[in-house]
């Protein structure tokens, strides 16, 4: 017995890990904005090493402060590039806020379809006549979706978070400032576009 509490206990704990792991990403895409935000402005008043710093702590913080990154090994950039990488912090944390809205309007619209649609199921409704079947299908759709958001919320707190490596004295990777830019780029679109239809 003692053995099956062993091996239950040793299963538990990757996924404990795998979930502190999205919850610290999540909340780094949260902040994501705001430091973005705060970084334009370090740069605007020559605080430099300030940003580069503040980037430090969250990198740590995201890693769960395990190898806490050292400062040294890559050249300081400029104003100029400091203002650069917290304008694209601020959109990748735009990004990352209305992703985490998707993910709260899946839940809410997926598996508790139910509880916040009292209405009658129209025909063209998902899994419709029945409300039994319309729930099921919201709730079946919405799933994935959750995990797909998720998983693209993980994802641009990862590039980021390489991105600005340079801030606080490591090298990023070549691709890394490409891939960043150009999902800046479609983020800044998609949102004028849905700016557009409002």
């Amino acid at each position: 017995m003692t053995d099956t509490l062993a091996r239950r206990g040793a299963g538990r704990k990757p996924v404990e890990g795998k979930a502190r792991r999205l919850g610290r990403s999540l909340a780094y895409g949260a902040v994501l904005a705001p430091v973005g935000a705060q970084t334009m402005a370090d740069a605007v008043l020559g605080e430099r090493q300030a940003a580069g710093q503040r980037w430090r702590r969250l990198a740590a913080f995201r890693l769960g402060w395990r190898g806490l990154v050292r400062a040294g090994g890559a050249g300081e950039p400029s104003t100029g590039g400091v203002f650069a990488y917290g304008l694209i912090s601020a959109v990748l944390g735009l990004a990352s806020w209305f992703l985490m809205l998707l993910v709260l309007v899946a839940v809410v619209r997926g598996p508790f379809w139910g509880f916040v649609d009292h209405g009658a199921v129209e025909p063209g409704t998902w899994g419709g006549p029945t409300r039994a079947g319309a729930w099921t299908a919201h709730g079946l759709i919405a799933v994935p979706c959750v995990v797909a958001f998720l998983f693209a919320l993980r994802g641009i707190a990862a590039l980021q978070a390489q991105l600005v490596r340079p801030l606080y004295g490591l090298a990023a990777r070549r691709w890394v400032l490409p891939a960043t830019i150009v999902l800046a780029a479609g983020c800044l679109a998609f949102f004028w576009s849905w700016l557009q239809q409002l």
